[in-house]
């Protein structure tokens, strides 16, 4: 046993067994290094002809002369213009093309950003999870797979993927309660089990939205289910009154004067017979993006909880 100990021996002989043993780790992971190589560019081999495209310009597009930045110039331009199908084939080209590391993760996000808009969330699932080998801290990829997972309503690795951003110091909570919602919605007793679920201002209106339950909460977050329904509740909040009186549901307090100019402009066009509308629009307090519809996640920077109701006063000629 006493072979094994060099502090026993010539330091020479000790020196030389330690040179041996260097030499031999260094051609192992050498080896392994090959081998994980090619079974790297085998898999990329593979996922690239899964999604492939037929394309009579490919070999021209394959072409040296084009550069990864050339390639990725001309998909956006053909993402922009929505044609989907010349962007992914773009895409997948350049990726064939590169073995840089830094490369290959932008290719995966944009050709998954691309199947995202074009509806193929399984495709853009399956991209994203290459992208995520690559780095798995790209919080991009992590948020835009978390909507990929919404939509095609897998809630368990939905509330999986939370909690990785949590481990990147994203605030979950609010938007794990809201998945565990949706989670619950087609089982039996749903209604019961969601109410058990932590309040939050999103939670709120949408037990609003789906079951009527009303739970305090701020105006500025439900006015436009409001004016769907046009059901006068909580009046007593000045807020609520202001709303239903524009609306004249209810009937006018002693001393009441309006405080919100949107809402004295419609009162005063209504009783002067005017055709008037309540018209409103989404705001993403994240990106500044405007919807025409209400959003949980912010379709453009995927952001929970930053919608920002905005409303104005129109002429309606179909009233």
């Amino acid at each position: 046993m006493d072979f094994f100990f060099v502090e026993y021996r010539d330091p020479i002989v000790g020196l030389i067994f330690l040179t041996l043993l260097i030499l031999i780790v260094a051609l192992a992971h050498y080896a392994w290094r090959i081998f994980a190589d090619k079974d790297e560019e085998q898999k990329l081999e593979k996922f690239i002809k899964k999604f492939e495209l037929e394309n009579a310009h490919k070999e021209l597009l394959r072409s040296e002369n084009l550069s990864f930045s050339n390639l990725s110039f001309l998909a956006e331009i053909f993402t922009k213009s929505g044609e989907f199908e010349k962007s992914s084939g773009i895409y997948l080209i350049a990726l064939e093309k590169t073995r840089d590391k830094d490369e290959q993760e932008a290719i995966f996000l944009a050709l998954a950003k691309v199947y995202f808009k074009a509806g193929f969330l399984e495709k853009c699932t399956e991209v994203l999870l290459n992208a995520l080998k690559i780095r798995p801290r790209n919080k991009e990829a992590l948020k835009l797979l978390k909507i990929s997972y919404l939509k095609l309503k897998k809630y368990k690795e939905n509330l999986e993927l939370l909690e990785c951003l949590f481990e990147l110091g994203e605030d979950i909570k609010e938007e794990a309660e809201f998945i565990k919602a949706l989670a619950l919605e087609n089982k039996e007793n749903a209604k019961e089990q969601i109410i058990k679920l932590d309040d939050n201002a999103p939670l709120k209106r949408y037990m609003f939205e789906k079951y009527g339950i009303f739970k305090k909460q701020e105006f500025a977050q439900i006015c436009d289910v409001l004016y769907k329904s046009k059901e006068p509740i909580n009046t007593d909040d000045e807020e609520y009154y202001e709303y239903f009186y524009m609306l004249g549901l209810v009937e006018k307090k002693e001393g009441f004067t309006f405080k919100n100019s949107h809402f004295k402009m419609y009162h005063i066009l209504r009783q002067n017979h005017f055709k008037t509308r309540l018209e409103f629009s989404y705001m993403c307090l994240e990106c500044k993006s405007i919807m025409p519809l209400f959003f949980y996640h912010c379709p453009v920077c995927y952001e929970f909880n930053r919608c920002k109701i905005l409303y104005e006063v129109k002429n309606d000629e179909m009233c």
